[in-house]
């Protein structure tokens, strides 16, 4: 079998020469496909965060608005002498307070009551803390009475 020709130093460089220009003709491919994607997907995101910041501004204003009507109709709301909830709308407390007028109000407290039994006796409580040493023992000795004094000498 015979082997084939060695390339040529010709050849050799025109092989060279088109993989040099494959690699740049991709690389400009690839650049140009990235400069269309971001010229297309920039303007999509700003669109689509602008849309995010105006929906949540309308909501945050409806949130707003309706906690002020919320507090607008709790401070309507007035509480009444004895201490209930005025509620117009409330036919049960219309009919019954319609013949009373002043007759619910609540009167003085009364006397207070007698006192209840004592309780169980409750658990021991924690033993105190020990008191200070006591003074030594005294030593079984005998004192030793102190010594007399000199008798006044006699007369002459």
């Amino acid at each position: 079998e015979k082997l084939p020709p060695a390339p040529s130093k010709a050849t050799m460089e025109d092989n060279r020469e088109k993989a040099y220009r494959f690699v740049a003709y991709s690389a400009v491919t690839f650049s140009l496909v990235a400069i269309l994607s971001v010229c297309v997907t920039l303007p999509m995101v700003y669109n689509y965060v602008s849309h995010v910041q105006d929906q949540t501004r309308r909501e945050m204003s409806a949130c707003k608005e309706s906690a002020r009507d919320i507090m607008s109709e709790v401070s309507m709301v007035k509480p009444t002498i004895s201490g209930h909830l005025y509620a117009p709308n409330n036919r049960t407390i219309v009919k019954r307070q319609a013949g009373c007028q002043g007759c619910c109000l609540p009167g003085l407290p009364g006397p207070s009551g007698a006192g209840g039994r004592n309780g169980k006796p409750g658990v021991p409580g924690m033993p105190g803390i020990p008191g200070f040493p006591g003074r030594p023992p005294a030593v079984c000795e005998e004192p030793v009475p102190p010594p007399c004094r000199p008798c006044p000498p006699g007369p002459p």
